[in-house]
Order: C-alpha cells, then sequence, then structure tokens
C-alpha cells in the first residue's frame, strides 16, 4: 500500500513522468543561450563515408539553421525527422534555410545510426556529434531528446524544443521564417 501511494504522489508530482515542460512561441527567445559562440568549431561525421566536417564550415553562411538533435533509439525523434523530412521541400521553396540532423548516438550505436540514415534518406544532411560536444554547448544539455534549436541568419538562438508533438514542426518553421527576416 505505502509503494502505491508514494508511486502515485511520485507521478502525480512529475518526478517519474515524462511531461514536456511548456515550450515557448516561435516568437519567444529560448530560455538559455549557447556557452561557446556560433558556429561552435564542433567536428561532425558523416555517417555516409565517415568524413569529418567542422561547425564553422557546415554553419557558414547567413542564412537560417536548424539543429535537430536525435537517437537511433528515440521513437518520437524518427517521427520527428520523417515530419521534417515530409515538409522539407516546400519549406525549401518558401523560405532559404539550413536544417542538419545531428545523431549523438554512443559510439557503439555508430554503425546502426548509418543504418538508419541510409534507410530514411532524409532530404537533409544527417550528422554525427561523437563527441557528444553540443552537450556540453546547447542550453539543457541536450537533456531529453528530441531537441531541436533555431538560430537566426546571425547565429543567435532563436527558439528551442524539446520532445515531439504531431505538430510541432509547424511551430519550428514558423520560427525558421522569422528567423529569417
Amino acid at each position: 500500500m505505502y509503494i502505491r501511494l508514494l508511486l502515485a504522489a511520485l507521478l502525480t508530482t512529475g518526478s517519474l513522468c515524462a511531461q514536456t515542460p511548456e515550450q515557448p512561441s516561435a516568437a519567444e527567445a529560448p530560455a538559455g543561450t549557447p556557452s561557446a559562440a556560433y558556429p561552435f568549431g564542433i567536428t561532425l561525421t558523416a555517417p555516409a563515408d565517415s568524413s569529418q566536417h567542422s561547425t564553422n564550415t557546415l554553419l557558414a553562411g547567413d542564412k537560417p539553421t536548424v539543429l535537430a538533435f536525435w537517437l537511433t533509439t528515440c521513437m518520437p525523434c524518427m517521427v520527428e525527422l520523417g515530419a521534417y523530412a515530409q515538409n522539407f521541400a516546400a519549406w525549401q521553396q518558401q523560405t532559404d534555410f539550413r536544417l542538419l540532423a545531428v545523431s549523438i548516438d554512443f559510439p557503439e550505436r555508430f554503425a546502426k545510426m548509418r543504418q538508419v540514415a541510409s534507410e530514411k534518406q532524409w532530404p537533409f544532411p544527417v550528422y554525427w556529434d561523437g563527441q557528444r560536444a553540443f552537450k556540453s554547448i546547447l542550453p539543457g544539455g541536450l537533456n531529453g531528446l528530441p531537441q531541436v534549436f533555431v538560430f537566426d541568419k546571425k547565429g543567435k538562438l532563436v527558439w528551442q524544443h524539446r520532445k515531439y508533438t504531431s505538430g510541432d514542426e509547424v511551430a519550428m518553421f514558423e520560427a525558421v521564417k522569422a528567423a529569417g527576416k
């Protein structure tokens, strides 16, 4: 009986729940700022050929940027990236922006991440942050996935979102359009 009451109390207070806190709207600024200057100087790996790419090069140029963080074991991540893929061509016709899907899988899951990226054939670049460097730079430490960050043309973080519910991609794209102005 005591365990049931304790469990009910924990669930009610949210200590065991995977509840998503209220997220800012596309017009609101995120709660934190990155601890390093954009474009961060992080080395990412392309899963197709294991080539190394610096974010200084990948994020160069003055256009809004979306960084979508995911794991191979995260089903909401797969659904979110699928929604992005479904809309990507139409979005690109409306505004010029870049979207990078960045896996933060552990090294032992690199082969699986490579397989998923190959099978999904997402229309945007996919990279692997093997050192998990973004965890120490971005607000919230990438605690809870998927997480998405939108940066404006000058590299300022203007929107962030954690978790995924159908329709969140619309809010993300609204933030992208606003970041491009």
